[in-house]
């Protein structure tokens, strides 16, 4: 008895020496997307917007470049950017509209080098939040985000939560809400391919072309 007793003890021991606060999940989490940034990332975001519905995006990001599919109702477009060119693609209508200087291909340029807005949300949490360890299993961990009173920042929601894989503290969703608006970021993967993010018309059969650059 006295040595299951013991046993018990030191494995208590173990387990308080190796647990992690959740600050320093994240930051582990950030030093995995970090690492893989050079090979791109591909992610589902779900937004809900009230009267409008869900609507549902797969972005895939490498370098300068970005392929955004995006859902809404009866239509669906694929977006391509690199640092000054978008190349718009109606499903529907099997043409591709090309122009210079769009929003996004601006937004692509100014985060050049990075992993894209989407992936940047990450990196400033550990700056901007209080973190805390909601749950846990076998599997993963649920972290909350409560926004830190000395953050000002408007675009900063009040509340995020987080959920990591524990094997590979790969990141497994993103979910937060603002001004009525629900966001979940989930489904990440590491490793694109450059032709994934690349506009080839070979790979639309009987497209449209409309350049306008």
């Amino acid at each position: 008895m006295k040595k299951i007793l013991c046993f018990a003890v030191a494995l208590v021991c173990v387990t308080v020496t190796f647990a992690q606060t959740g600050a320093e999940i994240v930051n582990r989490m950030n030093e995995r997307i970090s690492a893989h940034e050079s090979d791109g990332v591909s992610l589902y975001v779900d937004v809900k917007v009230p009267v409008v519905g869900t609507i549902v995006t797969k972005t895939a990001m490498r370098g300068d470049k970005r392929r955004i599919e995006m859902h809404m109702k009866d239509h669906d477009v694929i977006t391509f950017n690199d640092k000054d060119t978008t190349w718009l693609y109606s499903v529907e209508a099997n043409s591709v509209i090309i122009t210079v200087d769009s929003i996004m291909a601006k937004v692509n340029s100014a985060n050049q080098g990075q992993t894209g807005l989407e992936m940047g949300m990450f990196g400033d949490i550990p700056q901007g939040y209080d973190i805390s360890i909601k749950s846990e299993n076998l599997v993963k961990w649920e972290l909350a985000c409560k926004k830190k009173k000395g953050n000002k920042d408007s675009d900063y929601p009040k509340h995020i939560t987080i959920e990591v894989r524990k094997e590979t503290y790969q990141p497994i969703s993103l979910s937060t809400k603002m001004m009525g608006i629900t966001c979940v970021m989930r489904d990440f993967t590491f490793g694109i391919p450059d032709k994934y993010v690349t506009f080839n018309e070979a790979d639309f059969p009987g497209v449209t072309v409309v350049d306008n650059r």
